[in-house]
């Protein structure tokens, strides 16, 4: 990447036309099985996607499967569910409020912006773990700062 950097454009781009809210149903335009949850925290704008049928979680950034912050772990790619990115999570109490809701969903598969996707029925509870100890993870252990 840092060798093609220098091809990117340096000019802002208009997204005005290309780029529309999702509607407040919130089911995805064309993917129809497919659910929006607004998911705030790591950004505020932040959303989630979920699929009942197969129980199909796509995260992004809401939470990670590998520990971000820990080089081994990144490198080893040990699949743990963790705490959103601690390198920039704006608001860690809508972190930790959206977690808890994404785990209501009860899971089976999710798939993290950062980390290799987890799939099983170990997911759902580590998810609910992830939720209840997201302060000792997150907070206690210096990550992320009270909002």
């Amino acid at each position: 990447m840092p060798l093609l950097s220098s091809l990117f454009s340096r000019a802002p781009f208009d997204f005005e036309g290309w780029v529309l809210p999702f509607p407040d149903d919130g089911f995805v335009p064309f993917f129809e099985d497919w659910m929006w949850i607004h998911t705030p925290g790591h950004t505020e704008g932040h959303v989630s996607f979920f699929r009942a049928s197969d129980r199909s979680l796509i995260v992004g950034d809401a939470f990670c499967t590998t520990k971000q912050e820990s080089f081994v772990s990144i490198a080893t790619q040990k699949p743990e569910l963790h705490c959103p990115p601690a390198y920039y999570t704006s608001d860690w109490d809508k972190a930790k409020a959206s977690v808890s809701q994404m785990a209501t969903l009860k899971p089976n598969v999710i798939a993290a912006g950062h980390g290799s996707p987890m799939r099983g029925p170990e997911v759902a509870s580590g998810l609910d773990r992830l939720a209840e100890q997201f302060d000792w993870i997150a907070r206690l252990r210096g990550q992320g700062r009270a909002a």
